[in-house]
């Protein structure tokens, strides 16, 4: 609780004493409408989500000159590519400066969640994208979410319908190659991940039993990798 009054007071303090405060009012939908976390949009029936996370979760957000704001309930908003917080009234902020990093608390779990930005640009993603950690080492395996969406309404309908579907690709990255699609063929990903242990890797797919389709399976492969 004294976590989360402080950063209650720090949002009335950088909007009281800075003109460009960190924190926007969160519009929602490319509409311009206010988003209200009690509803799923204003004036539409929404099938799926725009949001990374299912419900709002307590997070510890990294912003640029080693700014961050701690325990404080957080989510991302992957049609307009922004990170929004709560306030103890349920309105909805935006960040509107570059965030590095978010670790979000995950209840269902118990565990961390790291989310990342600020890597090189790939496909149509750029430094401003998030991509989802899911596993640290000398090469990171990265779960970006590219968000598509479309709106109808039938003759007889009195409101519009928005249908939000969400596509994930997966990335290797580090410092010396740089960031990498892995491909959809789950037997081109050993080459893919290293070209000289493609085979050993291939062996490790076998010996383990592992379906490189499915995440959990693709996240063992790399872990298998780091720790050789």
């Amino acid at each position: 609780m004294k976590k989360r009054f402080c950063f209650l007071l720090m949002i009335g303090f950088y909007f009281v004493t800075n003109a460009q405060s960190i924190f926007t009012v969160a519009r929602f939908g490319g509409a311009g409408a206010l988003w209200d976390p009690s509803r799923s949009s204003i004036n539409r029936n929404v099938e799926g989500s725009p949001l990374l996370l299912r419900r709002f979760s307590n997070a510890t957000i990294y912003l640029d000159q080693n700014k961050v704001i701690a325990d404080i309930p957080a989510n991302i908003d992957l049609q307009n590519n922004e990170v929004l917080v709560l306030d103890e009234k349920k309105k909805l902020f935006a960040i509107s400066v570059p965030v590095y990093r978010i670790v979000f608390e995950d209840e269902s779990t118990g565990l961390e969640r790291t989310v990342l930005s600020g890597l090189p640009s790939i496909d149509k993603l750029t430094e401003r994208s998030y991509y989802e950690l899911l596993i640290p080492g000398k090469l990171n395996l990265l779960k970006a979410i590219k968000l598509y969406w479309s709106d109808s309404r039938a003759y007889h309908e009195a409101v519009t319908t928005r249908k939000y579907e969400q596509e994930v690709t997966y990335y290797i990255y580090n410092d010396d190659r740089g960031i990498i699609k892995l491909p959809k063929i789950a037997e081109n990903i050993p080459t893919v991940i290293d070209a000289q242990q493609a085979g050993k890797l291939s062996k490790l797919v076998l010996e383990h039993k592992l379906k490189l389709k499915q995440e959990a399976d693709l996240i063992k492969l790399l872990d298998l990798y780091n720790n050789q």
